[in-house]
């Protein structure tokens, strides 16, 4: 590889010079003939600066290292959640050289935790148990969990900023008037080699729902399901069975709020001047359901991407602090959440 002092012979000028022209020093003052005959001649010469040296360095680093990303089971759909996610992951990877080797979809009764050593960083898509964790951080201390709620010190997560948007959801029920809401959501239980354990742990919406209604001295009802239509439409089922007063519904996906919509379609209820409805994922369906459901959209896409670039700081920075990123979801309002017709 060229060298200044060889540049600056064939230039005439100080190796000064061509050392602060090739290395972009604005403070430098020069002629831009100057300018041009020093990054002609490097050109020529294939003069290589710090500067990319060290991006070639990087992408041969990169290139080298060994992902390997675990997922819990997960929504199918081309632009589901976790599609999405997966998406980003596997594009950010892409763009930066960086290889994953495999794919695992958990459980795995026959998964050996020696494994995880021989990956340079692990991301672990969805909920895992604490004592799964525990065991790949020993053989592995690069982690990147996405979409967990629970905090760490130990693991770099990559989460929603739910907690905030689901207050600004329940307040804007609240301004409109709705006193009786109700809210169905999803059972979470931590994914184990084995299996999911039995005990499951209170999901971050149902947390922010209930904490709401009681600073608001409203009476909470909360029903936990599985993260399908069914549940939903049997969940809206039973609530409309009580016969208790209700005049809204939070729904922790759009999964969920369509078999609502059904149950409410089967007793006549009608959304939004009987029960306005608003839910979570902004799917493809919210936009198509008849009144268009009001949801709220995660940038799950970025998540994969946010994920990918925690990695890469652990393995090429060498960064060990584990960090949180906090990506922020927005709700979009349509007819379903619209306020009740006078």
């Amino acid at each position: 590889m060229a060298s200044i002092r060889q540049i600056a012979r064939l230039t005439g000028y100080s190796p000064a010079t061509v050392s602060r022209v090739l290395n972009h020093d604005d403070r430098l003052a020069v002629k831009a003939t100057t300018r041009e005959k020093i990054i002609q001649t490097a050109a020529a010469l294939h003069y290589e600066t710090h500067e990319h040296h060290g991006e070639r360095v990087r992408a041969m680093n990169l290139q080298r290292s060994r992902i390997l990303v675990l997922l819990t089971h997960q929504d199918s759909g081309p632009t589901s959640y976790f599609t999405e996610i997966n998406r980003g992951i596997k594009m950010a990877a892409q763009e930066h050289g960086l290889p994953i080797s495999a794919w695992l979809m958990f459980p795995q009764p026959d998964f050996d935790y020696r494994r995880a050593a021989d990956y340079h960083a692990l991301i672990l898509v969805g909920t895992f148990s604490q004592h799964f964790l525990t065991r790949l951080y020993h053989y592995n201390q690069n982690l990147i969990i996405i979409d967990d709620y629970r905090y760490s010190d130990r693991y770099d997560l990559v989460r929603n900023n739910y907690e905030a948007v689901m207050h600004q959801a329940l307040d804007q029920l609240y301004r409109q008037g709705h006193r009786h809401i109700f809210f169905i959501g999803g059972a979470i239980n931590p994914v184990a080699a084995r299996g999911s354990e039995q005990t499951g742990i209170a999901d971050i919406r149902t947390r922010v729902y209930e904490n709401w209604m009681q600073v608001h001295h409203l009476t909470a009802h909360t029903y936990v399901t599985r993260w399908i239509e069914a549940d939903g439409h049997h969940a809206m089922t039973a609530i409309l069975d009580r016969r208790l007063p209700i005049d809204a519904l939070v729904t922790a996906s759009d999964r969920l709020a369509v078999g609502a919509y059904q149950a409410l379609h089967e007793r006549g209820v009608a959304v939004p001047d009987n029960l306005a409805v608003v839910s979570f994922d902004d799917s493809a369906q919210a936009a198509q359901l008849t009144p268009p459901l009001s949801s709220i959209r995660p940038h799950s896409y970025e998540m994969g991407r946010a994920a990918v670039r925690l990695a890469i700081e652990r393995l090429i920075d060498r960064r060990t602090v584990a960090e949180q990123v906090i990506l922020p979801s927005c709700l979009v309002e349509r007819a379903s959440s619209a306020p009740q017709s006078k």
